[in-house]
């Protein structure tokens, strides 16, 4: 038998994934499944918890049979997932008992502006994050309203709720046949329902929202041991010893062990993560401060941000605008464009996420002349793309009080030349994309799982066989970078609070007039 090997699946938004490294952090077979997310005009965004554990089944099968196949040995089970997302069943029959509310879903915005005078500070406090409509405690408290079923099983203790990786081990390990009813510290951490100080889940806001603690699932570190999978299942017998929330994967697979490095995934908006060290920070300016992972060898937090418009910003100048002719052109158009142009794109296209949290903020684009290109838009957009990712790094720093020494990317964006020399620019230290970028993810779940269980010694030993990436360092003087970002700045002062103008109604005018 060839050296030991960790499976991973990947539970996506769109897609699931398994993938199989070895001991070198390679990927050398993998399997993968689309899933449906179905969107409704009132704001609910839901997924199928059948499917989830069918896909989930399938490309675990694929990759175990594949393996039995090449005689390569797996050692563990790591899981990364979706966080927020909530999945609810009955522990009795095993089944779903309602739609899984995806993420995305805003059914609770409205309960959540409700909450916000009392338990907004209280909130931020115990769970570290701002509270909002994305938190498993809302999705419980609007299909219990709604629900006098769902009501009825909770009272009965037979109501299970979790994010997706809690119904997917439950099933992997036995389902009503003993199945664990597990989850980790790190999407423990993510639902708005656990206490980073107490280590525990949320008892005054469950109380209040009348959710039964026994619908929540025992939270254990994201190395632990999660229970076995069964062959009559998958194919084979394998312990689970790695779960992760997706984007503390990421940041763990990218080695960021130390206080002060930054992870930044870029696909249709972007995820920033700072790792701020073994105790939670109290964060301001709409940062969120989660649990990055509690293991063995580490226990880690992170500040989270986000903004909306990344690659949504790429399609937005392709399909609407036409200034660019797809998205595989962006640096060659990007190289096109005036550096000297004087234009700003500010690309609030949703409003602005952090540091600014401005919903009625809209996009601008200013400075045009009359030798203004469609090149200078691309770079001047590209620029306010990155400048965004700058804006929340830097409120970072300041509410971690450490400065960063690098940056991190991964995601589809990632690709771009263009935008990751912009960021080394405009933040004056170096940006790295991952040689690997598409399994990032994945390994840091797989690192995680097998440092664990022996594959790899320790985080220093896992971060040895990762791959180099292209590292981008500064070009721009620090004096013009100081000039590029007090024009943004001016630019975003005017996008903020953006109100379209409300032109009076005028009527019809007749033949007469």
């Amino acid at each position: 038998m060839s050296a030991r090997h960790v499976l991973v699946l990947d539970e996506g938004t769109t897609s699931t994934r398994a993938a199989l490294f070895d001991d070198r952090s390679r990927v050398v077979a993998n399997s993968a499944l689309p899933l449906t997310t179905t969107t409704y005009p009132d704001g609910r965004v839901e997924q199928d918890a059948v499917e989830l554990w069918e896909t989930s089944r399938s490309v675990l099968s694929d990759v175990v049979a594949t393996a039995r196949d090449e005689e390569r040995d797996i050692a563990t089970l790591a899981i990364a997932v979706q966080r927020t997302t909530t999945v609810l069943w009955d522990a009795q029959t095993g089944q779903p008992v309602a739609p899984v509310v995806n993420w995305q879903d805003t059914r609770a915005a409205a309960r959540a502006d409700e909450l916000s005078a009392e338990w907004a500070g209280k909130a931020k406090t115990a769970t570290g994050l701002v509270l909002g409509p994305a938190h498993l405690g809302l999705h419980l408290d609007a299909l219990l309203a709604r629900d006098p079923a769902l009501r009825d099983l909770a009272e009965q203790g037979r109501l299970r709720a979790g994010t997706p990786e809690t119904w997917i081990i439950w099933n992997l390990t036995g389902g009503t046949e003993g199945g664990v009813f597990a989850t980790s510290t790190s999407c423990a951490g993510s639902t708005g329902l656990y206490d980073l100080r107490t280590g525990r889940w949320w008892s005054a806001l469950l109380d209040h929202l009348d959710i039964p603690g026994t619908a929540l699932p025992q939270v254990l570190p994201e190395d632990a041991d999660y229970g076995t999978t069964r062959a009559d299942l998958i194919g084979a017998d394998i312990p689970i010893t790695g779960v992760l929330g997706d984007q503390q994967a990421a940041l763990y697979g990218h080695g960021a062990f130390q206080v002060g490095a930054v992870k930044c995934t870029h696909g249709t908006g972007s995820f920033i993560d700072f790792h701020v060290g073994p105790d939670p920070v109290d964060a301001g300016e709409g940062l969120d401060c989660r649990i990055a992972w509690t293991t063995a060898g580490s226990r880690a937090h992170m500040l989270e941000g986000g903004s909306f418009v990344t690659g949504s910003g790429v399609d937005w100048m392709v399909n609407e605008l036409g200034v660019l002719p797809s998205a595989d052109r962006i640096d060659s158009v990007y190289s096109a464009g005036k550096a000297d142009s004087g234009l700003v794109s500010v690309p609030a296209l949703a409003g602005f996420a952090a540091p600014y949290w401005d919903s009625t903020a809209r996009g601008m684009v200013i400075g045009f002349n009359r030798g203004t290109t469609a090149a200078d838009v691309v770079r001047a957009t590209v620029d306010g793309t990155a400048h965004t990712v700058v804006d929340i790094i830097e409120t970072m720093a300041r509410n971690a009080r450490t400065n960063p020494t690098v940056v991190v990317v991964d995601g589809g964006l990632s690709r771009s030349d263009a935008l990751l020399q912009s960021q080394a620019d405009l933040l004056q230290i170096p940006v790295v994309r991952a040689a690997d970028a598409e399994y990032v993810t994945a390994r840091g779940a797989a690192w995680c799982a097998g440092i664990a269980c022996g594959v790899w010694a320790d985080e220093e030993a896992a971060v040895a066989t990762k791959s180099e990436g292209r590292e981008f360092t500064p070009r721009m003087s620090p004096e013009e970078r100081n000039i590029r970002r007090s024009a943004w700045q001016d630019a975003v002062s005017r996008a903020l609070g953006w109100r379209s103008a409300q032109l009076p109604s005028t009527p019809a005018r007749g033949p007469q007039d």
